[in-house]
């Protein structure tokens, strides 16, 4: 184990301490795929521009 990684687990007891952590913190994932490749294909796909 990194020493990295031997941090992050001393510190896993304050994970999701706060009240608002369960939250989300951006909106909804579609909105976004929406938002950066436009309506996704027939297949469901966000390809964006240049889809052929």
């Amino acid at each position: 184990m990194s020493n990295e990684q031997q941090g992050e687990v001393l510190c896993m007891d304050r994970v999701d301490a706060h009240p608002d952590a369960h939250r989300a913190t951006e909106p909804d994932e579609e909105s976004v795929l929406r938002e950066l490749y436009g309506e996704p294909g027939e297949d469901g796909v966000y390809a964006g521009e240049g889809r052929s």
